[in-house]
């Protein structure tokens, strides 16, 4: 059984490598390559993928932006392939439900590594991101990637119904994961979730 793969990177070299490297192997078929993240979900929607390889650092839209919309809104599964080690970006796609974080300098093993591990539903983090990560703490809040979706965009000021919206969720779904966010966080209401949620490092 293949694998379909959507490449979302904006380099022609890192699409280009990558299409070269699951031609190779019989288990993955590359279905699209994206070099901007605005049309991702209407992609992922239109047909079968199992998996996107996702650049975080995009020409129009923030990956972290497009990794909470494919995350939340279908559960799918995302390995982040990073050119740039901004950690704070890279800790919160791990929060966000990423499944495997990999660098562009690492060998091309680790990418298929990730690729493997990512679809079994383990978390798949190369040596080279994992130390460099070794200084963040573990948060004391466990949300699951839809709260944290939800807790994305409520810092981003934006409304249940917006909110509701970009995650295809109805609104009540959304209320009711924002009163888990309430009682998880200990926030007393609901202008306190965000401020509560930095103060545990959680975004």
């Amino acid at each position: 059984m293949k694998h379909n793969i959507l490449i979302v990177d904006d380099h022609r070299i890192t699409q280009s490598g990558l299409r070269f490297l699951f031609a190779s192997l019989d288990r993955y078929a590359v279905v699209g390559a994206l070099d901007c993240g605005a049309m991702v979900n209407a992609f992922v929607q239109s047909q079968p993928v199992d998996l996107v390889i996702l650049d975080l650092n995009l020409p129009d839209v923030r990956g972290i932006n497009v990794l909470a919309e494919i995350v939340g809104s279908r559960d799918m599964t995302v390995i982040i392939l990073t050119g740039e080690t901004h950690l704070n970006e890279i800790h919160s796609a791990l929060k966000l439900g990423a499944r495997a974080v990999v660098s562009k300098s690492d060998p091309l093993d680790h990418i298929v590594a990730a690729c493997d591990a990512a679809l079994a539903g383990e978390v798949y983090i190369s040596p080279h991101i994992d130390e460099a990560l070794g200084k963040f703490q573990q948060p004391p809040v466990a949300l699951s990637s839809r709260q944290m979706a939800i807790l994305h965009y409520l810092a981003q000021g934006e409304t249940n119904k917006e909110i509701a919206y970009r995650l295809a969720i109805a609104p009540p779904t959304v209320s009711f994961h924002i009163a888990e966010l309430r009682r998880k966080l200990d926030a007393p209401h609901n202008r306190k979730i965000v401020d509560r949620a930095n103060e545990l490092n959680l975004l």
